[in-house]
């Protein structure tokens, strides 16, 4: 089904179809690219995977909105969210898109996208996503110039977000490029501990205290012994021969270490907490959990939202801008919420239907507001009701 239809009603400019690939002014412009050798085997790494998948599936499940500033007036939210970041790309649902685009981003440095609706005034309104490796980039007297295939796009018509990189590059800077010594590394040490795991090492020594026995002699009692152990019996050996089990020590060979230190340098790369990829070195504890989670999204997960953040609100109308919504991630638990609330309360800055939408509750119903409210007072008593008159009839 074309976007027009998925999207009827939004009148767009020109049609534009959204499957695995865009339809453009007649000319197909591809969305589906081969996955590089290089980045299959960066995520065919155990911590790389975690790391990446930690990321970009966190990231790609936020929820987005749009915001508007209008000169004189408060700062309001779009409602309904703009198709652009509610489900940019159809009939992917949101968190496939963004996710994709975020691992891109992650591993290739640059996340890409090329504007494949717009709405009667223009502005995109569906986007498709384009591996980073399809895409060229270069400079041109009016403007950066995007090539796809057989097709060149000014900077309108991409989103193009970079990662860290030079000042005045073109391109962001990719993990699988800067650190692939690292990644072969820890894909190295991973494909020797396989090996152990297929091939081991011997289970078992047999010796002999018979000086004259020859090599004839010896290969008949491993025959012997390897059948005995075939077929499940007991094993018979000669009063000159002996058996002596081995064992193999994983710490001895300080694989172990090798693999943790490999972790470890992979947390590093993806500026995340070794604890994130199961590297810890100290005991965890409740309160050390809850920080991270905090820590994860100020300062692993920041930047990468910022530069989505601010590249999709190019493509929004001038004092329009979108931003994510990070609190389900920032979210307390409820006993620490329902002590914020209550101080709220006491203190008068917030109502109690504000706490309720806080927590995702309706405004209170009549009944519910007229169980709560206090009982009355009972009326004072009429102090003049205490007074005794004089003899004289006069009140003392």
């Amino acid at each position: 089904m074309g976007l027009g239809r998925l999207l009827a009603g939004r009148a767009p400019i020109e049609q534009r179809v959204i499957t695995d690939y865009a339809v453009i002014d007649g000319v197909r412009v591809d969305g589906s690219g081969v996955i590089g050798t290089a980045y299959r085997g960066a995520l065919g790494v155990p911590g790389v995977w975690r790391a990446a998948m930690l990321i970009s599936d966190t990231l790609g499940s936020l929820p987005w909105h749009a915001y508007r500033d209008r000169a004189g007036q408060p700062v309001e939210r779009l409602a309904p969210t703009p198709p652009l970041l509610d489900r940019p790309s159809p009939p992917e649902t949101r968190v496939e898109t963004w996710s994709s685009l975020f691992l891109d981003l992650l591993l290739q440095g640059n996340a890409v996208a090329v504007v494949a609706a717009r709405n009667v005034e223009g502005w995109p309104t569906a986007l498709i996503p384009v591996p980073a490796t399809s895409v060229g980039v270069r400079r041109r007297p009016a403007g950066l110039e995007y090539r796809i295939g057989d097709r060149t796009f000014g900077v309108g018509d991409v989103l193009h977000v970079k990662g860290p990189c030079a000042p005045g590059s073109l391109r962001g800077m990719a993990v699988v490029e800067h650190h692939l010594r690292t990644i072969e590394l820890a894909h190295e040490q991973g494909r020797q501990a396989s090996s152990l795991t297929d091939h081991g090492v011997p289970t078992g020594l047999l010796k002999t205290t018979n000086a004259d026995a020859t090599r004839e002699d010896l290969l008949d009692i491993k025959a012997g012994w390897l059948r005995s152990q075939r077929e499940r019996t007991v094993a018979v050996l000669n009063a000159t021969s002996e058996f002596v089990p081995l064992s193999w020590d994983p710490t001895q060979t300080q694989l172990l270490d090798a693999r943790k230190f490999a972790l470890h340098e992979i947390a590093l790369i993806f500026n995340l907490d070794p604890s994130w990829l199961g590297a810890a070195q100290s005991s965890r504890v409740y309160s050390n959990i809850t920080e991270d989670t905090t820590n994860l999204v100020r300062f692993s997960l920041g930047g990468h939202l910022a530069r989505f953040e601010q590249g999709l609100s190019a493509l929004l109308p001038r004092g329009t801008w979108a931003k994510a919504n990070v609190d389900g991630l920032l979210r307390a638990t409820t006993r620490d919420r329902y002590q914020a609330h209550e101080i709220a309360l006491r203190a008068g800055w917030l109502d109690v239907d504000e706490v309720r939408a806080l927590e995702d509750l309706p405004p209170m119903t009549p009944a519910q507001r007229a169980a709560r409210s206090p009982a009355p007072a009972p009326a004072a008593p009429d102090p003049t009701d205490d007074e005794q008159p004089d003899q004289d009839g006069d009140p003392s």
